[in-house]
């Protein structure tokens, strides 16, 4: 009998635990649905609904005050009457149904019985500047005939009609109508919301504090601003293969279980890694997560490599391998790494990824498997100060022998480079080192052409007025062809050769673009990083700041370039004993290619001199 009443009383409990389960998964999964359906609503009546509410609230506050409005939903119905009572205010002509039918009806409630004195506002958008940091240059985001009076001013030529509208299924079930163009005049847009309405939605927004992540709903509110940045401005959704809405449902998923700042910044960077934009980066200065030790490693032949060593006080060295970090193999380790890292290519995720799998709170440690043996090392170095002493040991230009030069055009300046012409006139190959960023010296590309730059559309700003990248209008053009002029004395009849690797991004992009396009070197190495283009950054409630590529660039032949990058003539792959032996083996194989050029050409070197001479700056 009593094994009989314990059997029963399992039974019930584990009957318990599933239904438990059961019903919370299905509020879990309400919640979600509901956030999505919010989040979708936001974007389209901030960017595209043109009312002179909209543009009196602050849209930060907003998104963490509708978080918190839309948690409190546990059926449509409540949705909709949320819904309805968050946007109202704000957007007085919208409406939301659950039947689609009724949101067909004609537009007669949101003209006036006249339009005499009346024109239409809308809103344009040449990449977006709504909400950014950076205004303008290039990117602009305007209401036509509200932002000058009533003075049209329109970005580029294109023009909305009356009665334009967002219908669309917002959640299960759950549909909207959003006009974006309306009637305005010298006062106001047509129709006029309920100004007692939009008094109490700001004094509920006044309370709102924006400035503590450990708040559910401003990660939230966050989130959801994320989302419809990209959504309907990022310019590489044709390139990128990713579920948007399948993201955003994960980091809203992730987000109610977040606790701490960093919690919600490896939430922002799992949300945008599938973006695969390599300028996407998440940063809040108070997140204290950013310090590594004194080491750098990367992969190489398949195994995880120190390649410096900053503090003789650790018994390691370069090309010491690394088996373990923290008592977890070294490849599982930067699995979840990888998953934080926005990158267009393999060189570029590397290169992200040897630092971030480094970093951590100021003097933490981190213990690495060496040769069996467990090292602890403390973190307490920035990344930035690993990369200046690296630069101290490089130098800017080497003369080997009297046919052979090499620039390093990570550090040379334009004007050492124009000294140094009438010597590069005489010489029969020039090897140029662009493993890095440019340093302002584009310049050089000229005296590599031999006639001006005729490419007209490698960059281009997308031009918006439609929600979800949906009847996409076009782009404006921009290009470096009052720069590129060809220029004496002429260089490229000599062999030039460009090293390059993942770190190549942007504007190093830029400038290989011309040696790619013009075919104006032999180019070795490793693929570039695949992501150019202006950057347009935006801030967060929070304290959180995050980068990314707000238009669209192509190779000069106007094939994609985003997430491919500049490919090498001919690959180059480090090896553990050239790092051991100190040796450089991209530029060994520049020399080689060098040498076998002016033997070809009936020139001779002399074997003594091989090397670099001392003659260096």
């Amino acid at each position: 009998m009593i094994l009989k009443k314990m059997k029963t009383q399992i039974y019930r409990m584990g009957l318990i635990v599933a239904l438990f389960l059961f019903f919370g998964c299905n509020n879990e999964n309400k919640k979600i649905e509901y956030m999505v359906t919010f989040a979708k609503v936001y974007g389209y009546v901030k960017y595209f609904h043109p009312s002179d509410e909209a543009s009196q609230i602050d849209w930060n506050k907003f998104s963490i005050y509708g978080a918190s409005e839309i948690d409190k939903c546990r059926s449509k119905k409540d949705l909709l009457t949320t819904l309805n009572r968050l946007f109202e205010p704000i957007a007085p002509s919208i409406k939301f149904s659950n039947k689609i039918n009724y949101l067909d009806a004609e537009l007669f409630d949101i003209a006036p019985d006249s339009i005499e004195n009346y024109k239409l506002t809308y809103w344009q958008h040449f990449g977006v500047s709504l909400g950014m940091d950076r205004e303008k240059q290039p990117y602009e985001s305007r209401r036509i005939n509200r932002e000058d009076g009533m003075g049209e001013n329109r970005l580029f030529d294109y023009e909305l009609k009356f009665g334009e509208s967002i219908i669309k299924e917002i959640g299960d079930g759950i549909y909207c109508r959003i006009p974006i163009a309306l009637y305005c005049n010298e006062k106001s847009t047509f129709p006029e919301g309920n100004e007692i309405n939009l008094v109490e939605l700001n004094e509920s927004l006044g309370s709102i504090n924006t400035s503590n992540p450990e708040n559910l709903f401003l990660r939230l509110g966050n989130i959801v601003n994320v989302y419809n940045v990209f959504e309907h401005f990022y310019p590489y959704f044709d390139v990128v293969n990713v579920d948007w809405e399948k993201e955003l449902q994960e980091a809203i998923r992730r987000s109610y279980f977040d606790t701490s700042k960093l919690d919600h910044l490896i939430t922002l960077e799992r949300f945008t890694a599938p973006l695969k934009d390599g300028h996407i980066s998440i940063n809040n200065n108070s997140v204290n997560c950013f310090f590594i030790p004194p080491i750098s490693w990367e992969w190489i032949e398949n195994e995880l490599v120190i390649t410096d060593v900053f503090d003789d006080n650790y018994s390691l060295k370069t090309g010491d391998i690394v088996t373990q970090i923290n008592y977890q193999e070294s490849a599982y380790f930067f699995e979840d790494v990888y998953k934080r890292i926005s990158a267009g290519t393999d060189g570029w995720l590397g290169l992200r990824a040897n630092i971030k799998s480094l970093q951590g709170a100021k003097d933490s440690k981190i213990i690495l498997t060496i040769n069996g043996q467990n090292i602890e090392l403390k973190r307490n170095m920035y990344p930035y100060q690993q990369s200046e002493i690296s630069k101290t040991k490089k130098v800017k230009y080497h003369k080997l022998e009297n046919e052979i030069w090499y620039l390093n055009l990570d550090i040379i300046e334009m004007d050492t480079i124009n000294k140094l012409l009438p010597q590069l006139e005489q010489c029969e190959a020039i090897i140029c080192d662009l493993r890095g960023y440019p340093n302002g010296n584009h310049d050089f590309i000229r005296y590599l052409m031999s006639v001006d730059d005729t490419t007209k559309a490698w960059m281009q700003v997308p031009e918006i007025v439609y929600p979800n990248h949906n009847g996409e209008i076009g782009y404006q053009n921009f290009n470096w062809m009052e720069m590129m002029k060809a220029s004496k004395p002429y260089l490229g009849n000599k062999k030039i050769i460009f090293m390059i690797n993942g770190k190549a991004i942007s504007y190093a992009e830029s400038f290989l673009g011309y040696i790619e396009g013009y075919n104006l070197a032999t180019i070795i190495g490793q693929p570039t990083a695949g992501t150019n283009g202006n950057v347009n950054p935006f801030s967060l409630p929070g304290g959180y700041k995050i980068s990314w590529t707000g238009m669209k660039v192509v190779k000069h032949n106007n094939s994609q370039h985003h997430g491919i990058g500049i490919l090498p003539d001919i690959y180059i792959e480090k090896t553990i004993k050239g790092l051991r032996d100190g040796r450089d083996e991209y530029l060994e194989k520049a020399i080689e290619l060098s040498k076998e050029f002016i033997l070809t050409n009936g020139k001779r070197i002399n074997s003594k001199k091989e090397g670099f001479t001392d003659e260096e700056n």
